[in-house]
């Protein structure tokens, strides 16, 4: 079982698999009981107030409300929703960073993120829901506040312990589910009672066909009386059915009455009784148990098996019994799992999570298992540059993608212990690629600049730290910042007498290539090319090819440009890498175009937009876009127009443009006044906001033709693929994509699981698939689709 009410951290899943474009608010995986009245009357508030905030106690289902309530009004908000939880973040510095990563922003331009926030929210009609605000509550309402005032557009909705205190504020006090007084026991009124109807919902979920009956009755409306309506802990009450009866937890729940004294004497009543929910579960576990719980609390974000058995085994018999550890704590409701890319990944409610981190420290564990947890994250690190170039490349974008959380924790410790800043600068300098390809640039400055002023000792670790904080700064157009990097760095190598100077040149051919010098660019790229050939390095081999293919042709020798491509590919395509080939094959299509042959050129945009969509590069996707329209300008003027739009839309989202690479902008410009000249102002304008107005994976098909016939462009309101199913069959196709095996699905929509099986059969059938993965990506596509076609001006 799995509890869901409160601070629902792992509905962000990072980078996980987003409902549709215009939100990162998931797909349910337990069905919302109750809260009419509340959500009608948040609702009410909303449209009269700019900023609504939803405070009660820890447990009483404030996350849950306000997803649900965002979710209500999804249609409301032209530009989106966006949810951004706060539960595991502690220091306050990071709340912006944290809220323009929800939204998509990369940070690859030089502003700070409060600067690209309002920026990018300034002429945005969007709702913002910040989750888990009591411990950052000043940062929060100062954030809100400047967000507020000059974004005329957005609301927020807020959850936190305590109000925000800022002009505009509505408050919202959740409260506990609805409870059935004493004296009130026949079935038919106790049914009535929302706090009866959340025991039972959760009670079928650990025994399959669970009602309430004349035996139960009593019981269950004495143990949600007793636990005052709160809903986690009646979802920690109700997964003890699995070793207890109602009766046998209703008498606990009576013996034990004093538990609720636990914790501060002047916390409010309630509060005493989610934490005694929680001590009850505590009590109940084993030792091992308890201890798996305490160390598990490091982790943010979510976390895995194998990293479960690397940070919190404390022996090998440990590491060996370690799936069963966890599994008995999900069956406890202590840790709740998901799915992510085929990944089981377990994550702690916030007050749960508390609860662990208290036991940590009194057992006196702390400090070292936040420095097992380090050491996991930078070997992590280590091992996805090691093995960037190969097979499971984009396997290590995704898992990367989804520790950011931990990454982040583990440089906290680096930064807060003294004499730790190594192990940071390694974890840093190891994430280059990724950070490139992610646009990371701006919170992984900003750890850099804490941790160099830490460790400024002429090491070559610092020397690569230097080399990654240089390439991000050039990226971001902070040209004098990355010459100071590589003037250091060009000092360190000469301080420890090192010869090989292939990192070096490369990174000075790199930041050539950004202040507009081709000619030293050539120069500094091909020395580093040949020392890594001499070390026999094909990973940076591979690197510095696709940045000189792209410097042969700004500087127009396009036969040396192809040549460069055609070894990069040599070195790229046999292993199944993605990243570099990616760039290769974009900047292939200028050369070609450049040499008199669109068609071919075409087709290698078509090739790059392919692997860039596999990976979801938005950078990659935003140049191969533009590429297009300038390579079909004459061809197809009105389709160039659109992906022209639609480029600048990727370009707002992620803080960049062509004009970040002298060379690219004029034929940016080239091809805009092209067009305009061929369609006149008022078509091209109209063609443009056509495009502008698409999703990132309408985008795509469009720039590659896929879009006739496609979900996203049919008029709304009519019919979708999804409609070739029966009710029951979207049903059991959207639990397949979530996750759940066909025993899961039989459970929780109480049929049989020969039934199941038989309702896959005919989807595979109809499909024509062959297994459930496929059946898996076509739903997440669909949805995204979906949400392309929904008309946004009317409040459902």
């Amino acid at each position: 079982m799995r509890t869901t009410s409160e601070s629902e951290g792992w509905m962000m899943a990072g980078s996980a698999a987003k409902r549709h474009a215009a939100t990162n608010l998931p797909a349910e995986l337990t069905s919302f009981v109750g809260r009419r009245r509340e959500r009608a009357d948040a609702r009410a508030l909303l449209s009269e107030s700019r900023l609504v905030t939803l405070t009660g106690p820890g447990g009483v289902g404030k996350t849950r409300l306000a997803w649900r309530l965002a979710d209500d009004l999804h249609r409301t908000f032209t530009h989106g929703i966006w949810f951004v939880s706060l539960g595991e973040l502690s220091d306050a510095e990071w709340l912006p960073h944290t809220v323009a990563g929800s939204l998509g922003l990369q940070g690859r331009s030089n502003r700070t993120a409060p600067e690209s926030l309002v920026e990018h929210l300034r002429q945005r009609d969007a709702l913002l829901v910040l989750d888990n605000c009591e411990h950052l509550v000043d940062a929060c309402a100062m954030l809100i506040d400047t967000l507020l005032r000059t974004c005329p557009g957005l609301k927020v909705v807020a959850t936190s312990r305590e109000p925000l205190r800022i002009w505009g504020e509505a408050i919202y006090s959740v409260l506990p589910l609805a409870s059935p007084p004493r004296g009130v026991e026949e079935s038919t009124a106790l049914r009535q009672y929302e706090s009866v109807g959340l025991f039972i919902d959760r009670a079928r979920a650990v025994v399959p066909g669970f009602e309430l009956t004349e035996s139960n009755r009593r019981a269950v409306a004495d143990i949600c009386r007793r636990l005052e309506g709160i809903p986690l802990a009646i979802e920690l009450a109700a997964v003890r059915l699995r070793a207890m009866s109602p009766d046998e937890i209703a008498r606990h729940l009576a013996q034990h009455a004093d538990i609720l004294t636990l914790g501060s004497r002047t916390a409010p009543g309630r509060q005493r009784t989610m934490t005694a929910s929680i001590e009850w579960s505590f009590s109940l576990c084993s030792t091992e148990e308890r201890e798996l719980w305490a160390r598990s609390s490091v982790f943010a974000g979510g976390f895995e098996l194998e990293a479960a058995r690397a940070v919190c085994a404390a022996d090998d018999e440990a590491v060996e019994r370690m799936p069963d550890l966890l599994q008995s704590l999900v069956d406890k409701s202590i840790l709740v799992t998901h799915r992510q890319q085929g990944r089981t990944r377990y994550r702690m409610l916030p007050p749960i999570r508390q609860r662990g981190a208290q036991h940590l420290q009194e057992l006196g564990e702390f400090r070292n298992v936040r420095r097992r947890h380090r050491d996991w994250y930078v070997e992590l690190a280590e091992r996805a540059e090691r093995e960037w170039l190969g097979p499971r490349q984009l396997d290590w974008i995704e898992w990367l993608r989804r520790e950011q959380g931990n990454f982040r924790v583990a440089l906290e410790y680096c930064y807060t212990e003294p004499g730790e800043a190594e192990p940071g600068l390694r974890m840093g300098a190891s994430l280059l690629e990724f950070g490139m390809a992610e646009g990371l640039f701006r919170p992984g400055r900003l750890w850099f600049d804490r941790l160099l002023s830490q460790a400024p000792e002429p090491t070559f670790t610092r020397l690569r730290a230097l080399r990654t904080a240089c390439w991000w700064a050039a990226m971001q157009g902070d040209l004098a910042r990355a010459e100071q990097f590589l003037d250091e760095a060009r000092c360190i190598l000469h301080q420890l007498d090192e010869q090989d100077t292939a990192l070096i040149d490369q990174t000075a051919g790199f930041v050539a290539l950004f202040t507009g010098d081709i000619e030293q660019s050539i120069k500094y790229l091909t020395a580093a090319l040949h020392g890594f050939r001499a070390r026999g390095d094909h990973a940076q081999c591979a690197h510095t090819l696709a940045v000189q293919s792209l410097s042969y042709t700004l500087h127009g020798d396009y036969r040396q440009a192809f040549e460069a491509h055609t070894e990069c590919v040599a070195l790229t395509e046999p292993v199944n890498e993605l990243w570099y080939r990616s760039h290769s094959l974009w900047i292939a299509g200028l050369a070609v175009w450049h040499q008199g042959d669109p068609e071919t050129a075409v087709s290698l945009e078509n090739q790059s937009l392919r692997l860039k969509r596999l990976m979801n590069e938005q950078l990659g996707i935003g140049l191969c876009l533009e590429a297009i329209a300038w390579i079909t300008t004459a061809q197809a003027p009105e389709r160039a127009a659109e992906l022209i739009g639609a480029a600048q839309n990727q370009w707002d989202a992620i803080e960049t443009s062509t004009s970040a690479l002298p060379g690219l902008s004029h034929l940016h410009e080239q091809a805009v006044y092209r067009v305009r000249d061929t369609l006149g102002n008022d078509s091209y304008e109209a063609a443009w906001r056509s495009g502008n107005q698409l999703t990132t994976a309408a985008a795509v098909r469009l720039a590659l033709d896929e879009t006739a016939g496609e979900v996203a462009d049919r008029p709304a309101g009519s019919p979708s693929h999804t409609d070739l199913m029966t009710k029951r069959e979207r049903q059991i196709a959207e639990l397949v994509a979530r996750g759940f095996t066909n025993k899961d699905i039989a459970g929780r929509l109480v049929i049989a699981k020969r039934t199941v099986d038989t309702h896959i059969e005919h989807i595979l059938s109809k499909f024509g698939f062959h297994s459930r993965n496929q059946i898996i990506a076509w739903m997440t596509e669909q949805q995204a689709l979906d949400t392309g076609a929904r008309s946004p001006q009317h409040d459902p």
